[in-house]
């Protein structure tokens, strides 16, 4: 059967309702009936067609109209258009095979604006004639204009920190328009009286990074500031944030950094307790081959020591130095040589550096000092750890002058990997150790080592609420009462880093202490940490301000009730600077680190704070 005689049966299924009403409906029936029976129905005709106004015309679309006739024959329709009457274009439909006029239509698109277009309806049957349509015409619309929006305006940390100034910076979107920002700040929150001048942002449709703006601003003082945004649309106002200006205290001091170097890196100093004499350590690297590095300053200027390699080594590093007088102190790291990354120690008595003998611990595979303390200039301890039976593991050894021993050290149960990362020591028979380590679900938590004078044993520090992953690197404490502060990072579920800070009360409680994060910061960590007294700490680090900021020198000090954000200078063009080592004595302090020039070299940093 085909499609006529289906039309055909659905006619029949209607009229057979309808034969009751209507004699004139029953002889249709039975004329239809005698077609089924194989009477040939009348022969159709050619379609006539109508081409009707387009509708619905915007800048690249119309619908194109028409009415088609198929007179009894299964018809199809054509719509031909185009730029002229060769058209060049064209959409094909159905329209079906009755006696009676039908509409159709169709949506081009893809149309050029402001463009006038030709189009046409054809129709063709069974009969294989077609009919023709009238030309008709239609204009598509102008391309409408952009839309007018106002910029998207975000407000950055500032950087460049300084005594006398800082760098402000923002992003902007400027959404296609023609767009200038500025910088409005102040030192009263919500009121920001002075300005910068205004500066092209350009016209793009992106959010992009504008150059920083340079401020003259008065040093020691906590400073609030807004970016805005304007064009033809609007003006936008960025978030308001807020930085302190570096006291006269924190000072860049010129250091050394050894002759044909590519890099020069400070991870540690120590200052004698009742002089300005410090020491930093470190390593530089020169043609690829690291080694070890001293430095020593004497309140004024920086000279360089000459430290001592192990025989054999291919690369040396020091990584920890502690000075309990002005005339010994004693260095840890690693070194390398055919065997692999092994324990490293050093003794400076007086006028050099001598490398002492570590043992080894048992069945590892590599190994490294990264932290000491001393109690005494004859007794410290170093931390670190060891690769044995290819698991990471915490280790500690101490040395009673002039040999060392290893200490045996309590690993969380389950952990899948452990290690110590700074330590302190008040007595023979009170260290405190800090670190981190991975538990059995991948999780990184801190791990607090204590020493009694016989044994090493674990203790609790509760993580901060939220934390995914949480790391303890430097621990000070202080005697009379004993008193520690243990410092690191935190991690929360979506990647932002935070400063964390534990206080030991002596015993075997650990609180945990709110310390301020850098405005716009989205990842903070304090390195190290030096406590002159029970009641005056320091810790310093690092920061990194949102959307692709630079990394920067971080301080904070302790008053005995809250911590507080100190200003520290980052050296000019640096694209990386980072403190790594700290030593205070009284008021004073000392932080070392390294900074990375435009070039990507790192060079040695210290800043001293009176």
């Amino acid at each position: 059967m085909n499609l006529r005689q289906l039309y055909i049966t659905h006619l029949v299924s209607k009229v057979f309702i309808l034969a009751s009403v209507n004699v004139t409906v029953v002889l249709l029936f039975a004329g239809i009936t005698a077609a089924c029976d194989g009477i040939p129905p009348p022969k159709c005709e050619k379609p006539s067609v109508t081409t009707e106004a387009a509708t619905q015309i915007g800048s690249s679309s119309a619908e194109l109209h028409g009415s088609v006739t198929p007179h009894g024959c299964e018809t199809t329709y054509t719509f031909k258009y185009g730029p002229s009457t060769s058209y060049g274009y064209s959409v094909v439909g159905y329209a079906g095979w009755s006696n009676f006029a039908t509409s159709v239509q169709d949506l081009v698109t893809n149309l050029e604006p402001s463009t006038t277009y030709h189009f046409r309806l054809f129709a063709t049957n069974s009969e294989g004639t077609t009919g023709e349509g009238a030309d008709k015409t239609f204009t598509t619309n102008a391309k409408p204009p952009p839309p007018s929006e106002d910029p998207s305006v975000t407000t950055e940390a500032a950087t460049g920190i300084t005594t006398s100034g800082a760098t402000l910076n923002g992003s902007v979107n400027p959404h296609g328009l023609s767009t200038t920002y500025k910088f409005e700040y102040g030192t009263t929150k919500g009121s920001l009286t002075k300005a910068t001048g205004s500066f092209s942002a350009g016209s793009g449709t992106s959010n992009a990074k504008v150059k920083g703006i340079e401020v003259s601003l008065e040093p020691s003082t906590l400073y609030y500031f807004r970016m805005s945004a304007t064009n033809s649309a609007g003006t936008t106002t960025g978030s308001e944030l807020s930085f302190t200006t570096s006291s006269t205290l924190w000072k860049i001091q010129k250091t050394l950094n050894p002759e044909g170097a590519s890099d020069s890196n400070l991870y540690d100093a120590s200052c004698e307790p009742s002089t300005s004499v410090c020491t930093a350590v470190g390593k530089s690297t020169t043609s690829g081959v690291d080694s070890p590095l001293a430095q020593r300053w004497n309140g004024t200027s920086w000279s360089e020591q000459a430290a001592a390699k192990k025989s054999g080594a291919t690369h040396t590093r020091l990584f920890g130095v502690d000075c309990p007088s002005e005339t010994r102190c004693l260095a840890v790291g690693n070194y390398e040589s055919s065997e692999g990354p092994t324990l490293l120690s050093e003794l400076w008595n007086e006028s050099k550096w001598s490398v002492q003998t570590t043992p080894l611990p048992s069945e590892s595979t590599s190994s490294e000092f990264v932290a000491i303390g001393c109690n005494s200039t004859a007794n410290c301890t170093a931390v670190g750890s060891a690769v044995i039976g290819g698991k990471k593991t915490a280790i500690a050894e101490r040395w009673t002058s002039p040999t060392w021993a290893a200490s045996t050290i309590p690993i969380p149960e389950g952990a899948t990997s452990s290690q110590l990362d700074g330590v302190d020591c008040l007595w023979s028979n009170f260290c405190v150790a800090v670190g981190r380590y991975t538990n059995s679900t991948g999780y990184i938590k801190s791990l607090v080592e204590f020493w009694n004078g016989t044994e090493w044993s674990l203790q609790t520090a509760t993580d901060p609420e939220g934390a995914y992953q949480s790391t303890l690197l430097d621990v000070a404490c202080t005697p009379t009462p004993n008193r520690c502060t243990a410092v690191g990072g935190w991690k929360n579920v979506f990647g932002e880093q935070f400063t964390l800070v534990y206080r030991f009360n002596g015993v075997t409680t650990w609180t945990l202490q709110s310390t301020p994060n850098p405005t716009g910061s989205i990842a903070s960590v304090f390195q190290e940490v030096s406590c002159a007294t029970e009641t005056s700490c320091t810790a310093d680090g690092s920061w990194v301000s949102g959307s692709g900021g630079s990394n920067m020198t971080l301080a904070e000090a302790w008053n005995g009730s809250s911590w507080s954000i100190q200003g520290t200078p980052n050296p000019a063009g640096a694209t990386f600077s980072a403190f790594f080592g700290l030593s205070c004595r009284s008021t004073a302090c000392l932080g070392v680190g390294w900074s990375t020039n435009g070039s990507g070299v790192d060079t040695t940093l210290a800043e001293y704070r009176e």
